[in-house]
């Protein structure tokens, strides 16, 4: 009871941390935002490792999953930096790809694990995350996104893919716990994962966006941090529900 009691002050300080964050981030980083983005980081770690210790999830779903936070932990710390120096961006930048590829790969597990036989790709994730790069790439440079700064392209459609990858195979394993679960765990997992993966793509996106040009309002800023925030707790919260050892879960 005394995990589940700290679990939920977790997520309600988010709840709490995410705002004030968010205030001091206008119009630029200072000292008092970069403290309250470690805060919001080191909460949806918190998160995850309360949420293996309430579920005795001791899976590979679980560790990886934990992994994946604590990447994007690193991730916002390096991207957060108050010295802004380029080795911190690309630092911050390379643990977000890490993380998502953990992601990916912790959804594949629970996937393989849930329904044997199940192919590492089908045919429309890999459709879906080509047709969604080409759109985000062609969308970009049609606004001139990437002009004088052709030299992005290339990480950009590294990371799209690492991306989208990880938003179809979380989806495809939401969906799946849908159409074919039967257990109780069915909608739990489809809104940590499913809910989880699409708001971390938006929150991406739109830092895809916002990166090249430098600029950015309010209002997207707010979104973008918003949705973050959102699926790194969403994804620690699925441990509590995604039991990836087990065939349609214990």
């Amino acid at each position: 009871m005394l995990l589940k009691i700290l679990l939920g002050l977790t997520v309600l300080a988010e709840c709490v941390c995410v705002p004030v964050f968010l205030k001091y981030y206008w119009p630029d980083r200072c000292k008092k935002s970069f403290i309250f983005k470690a805060v919001g980081a080191a909460l949806f770690v918190l998160c995850g490792f309360l949420c293996v210790k309430i579920s005795g999830n001791n899976t590979p779903y679980a560790s990886l999953m934990m992994w994946g936070l604590v990447f994007g932990f690193f991730g916002d710390i390096f991207l957060h930096s108050l010295q802004n120096k380029t080795w911190h961006f690309v630092v911050g930048f390379l643990s977000f790809l890490v993380g998502h590829i953990v992601y990916i790969v912790a959804f594949w597990k629970a996937i393989k694990t849930t329904y044997p036989g199940s192919p590492v790709f089908t045919w429309y994730e890999i459709l879906i995350t080509v047709l969604l790069i080409a759109a985000m790439i062609g969308i970009m440079l049609k606004m001139g996104i990437f002009k004088g700064k052709e030299i992005l392209i290339a990480p950009f459609v590294l990371y799209g893919v690492i991306l989208f990858t990880m938003l179809t195979k979380g989806l495809r394993y939401a969906i799946g716990e849908i159409a074919y679960g039967t257990n109780d765990y069915m909608l739990p997992v489809f809104l940590t994962v499913g809910l989880g993966a699409v708001l971390f793509t938006v929150s991406d996106v739109i830092l895809g966006f916002t990166i090249p040009m430098g600029k950015t309002s309010r209002l997207v800023r707010n979104i973008n941090i918003v949705t973050y925030f959102a699926a790194q707790i969403l994804f620690g919260i699925s441990i509590l529900f995604v039991f990836s050892a087990y065939p349609l879960y214990p």
